[in-house]
């Protein structure tokens, strides 16, 4: 299925300007997303016990992750298909299902006997750290639900115009966690199952907001356009749309977890394991910023030019790539690091080489999700699919391969990751003709 861009009525008015304009406060529910890593860290960090809980954590939230990726394409493809009454009437039932189905398999995975084989076994979840997993994880259960049921109103807002109203319910899960890691530390709660209450309590509030201001602002009512032979309007329609952006969550968080295996299996593997998660949490705050490029194209693909459409991509990119640089070079930078992973100077001295081997991440996730907007728009998924399989497979190779070599856990996750980033973006170029500026 393919969506022909109509160049005739590309909008003359759409700029770069008018582009950022659509894109900040979208990155501003990303960003305050991202935030509430660093924040969990810093919380932990000060908490007895903090190497072993950011671990625990770190663990906890790999495994989450994967159980939710393949209902994290939702967003894109309510964005994509919200256009008719019948294609968004698929989509959330498709949504309901596949959330549920996914917070039933998280709800089996903390039985301990499912756990034991799964999480000790297959991940090599070292086993002092394997009870506290295993209860983070119980307060996390309803985690996919919720990020289903989120992401589909997220979509129906951008659609509809409404970025604002997606920022603000960003800012209301940051407000939440924070509110929650603030009660928690005075408390002195334990520090994983503090950060576990924190995930699960954001994640609901935005759900909530985003659901109340789709429903407030109207972007849950049905669209002038009723019908198109261009859009799924079935659950095995919308199936064959949606399973190879499924599956290539599926691939990209499913390496992940097996990463932090591999990290788990370095000579380092004690410090390396909360270094990591530390590090990418901090990586996350600024590549994120530029996901939402993918949701800008999706909705002005057709009307404004693909060049001024790549231009903008460029230029959000490179200065989150700058931004993150600093980060990791500079003294403000250092004092940044110290202040979200505490006093544990040999932790500061393992989190800030990552940042600075990270530091082209987000220019790549930005042209990342530029390109696959491009295809999510032409309907050509399954070119999404096969550049995230090549990439997850680079990912876990250089991994796997750097740490056998002896190299340093956290280093050896950064240094793949880049390469993983790097392959998949050439891929996405060489089958997506259109990246050819014209």
């Amino acid at each position: 299925m393919k969506i022909e861009a109509d160049k005739s009525k590309k909008d003359s008015k759409i700029t770069l300007l008018s582009l950022w304009r659509q894109f900040l406060p979208l990155s501003v529910s990303d960003v305050t997303m991202a935030c509430g890593d660093p924040l969990i860290t810093t919380t932990l960090a000060h908490l007895p016990l903090a190497r072993v809980n950011l671990a625990a954590v770190g663990v906890a939230k790999a495994i989450a992750i994967f159980l939710e990726s393949p209902i994290i394409m939702i967003l894109h493809a309510s964005n994509a298909l919200a256009a008719t009454q019948r294609s968004r009437q698929a989509l959330w039932r498709f949504a309901l299902l596949a959330g549920g189905g996914l917070t039933l398999l998280l709800g089996l995975l903390t039985v301990p006997i499912v756990f034991s084989a799964l999480g000790n076994r297959l991940l090599g979840v070292p086993p002092e750290l394997s009870e506290t997993v295993r209860y983070v994880l119980i307060l996390m259960i309803l985690w996919p639900f919720a990020i289903s049921w989120r992401r589909y109103f997220q979509g129906l807002l951008i659609y509809s115009g409404y970025q604002t109203a997606v920022a603000k319910a960003g800012i209301g899960r940051l407000v939440t966690v924070a509110v929650v890691l603030f009660i928690g530390f005075i408390s002195q709660i334990s520090g994983a199952l503090l950060a576990g209450i924190a995930l699960i309590s954001g994640a609901l509030v935005e759900a909530i907001l985003v659901t109340f201001a789709a429903k407030n602002l109207g972007a849950n009512r049905p669209p002038e356009l009723t019908d198109s032979t261009k859009l799924p309007t079935d659950l095995k329609s919308v199936w064959r749309f949606y399973f190879p952006l499924a599956t290539s969550m599926l691939i990209v968080w499913g390496g992940r977890a097996i990463l932090i295996g591999i990290i788990a299996r370095a000579t380092d593997a004690d410090i390396a394991l909360a270094a990591w998660p530390a590090a990418w949490g901090l990586v996350l705050v600024i590549a994120n910023a530029t996901r939402m490029v993918q949701q800008v194209i999706i909705k002005n693909r057709g009307q404004a030019e693909d060049r001024l459409l790549l231009i903008f991509a460029l230029s959000v990119g490179a200065l989150c790539s700058l931004l993150l640089l600093l980060a990791g070079t500079t003294t403000w930078g250092n004092q940044l690091v110290q202040s979200f992973v505490g006093q544990d100077q040999e932790l500061v001295e393992r989190v800030r080489p990552v940042l600075l081997i990270c530091s082209s991440i987000p220019l790549l996730v930005a042209l990342q999700n530029a390109t696959q907007g491009f295809l999510v728009g032409e309907g050509r998924t399954g070119v999404v699919n096969q550049a995230t399989t090549v990439g997850t497979v680079v990912l876990l190779i250089g991994a796997f391969s750097a740490v056998q070599s002896g190299m340093n856990g956290a280093i050896a996750a950064a240094i793949a990751m880049v390469a993983a980033l790097v392959t998949e973006l050439i891929c996405l170029a060489v089958n997506f003709k259109s990246l050819v500026v014209k």
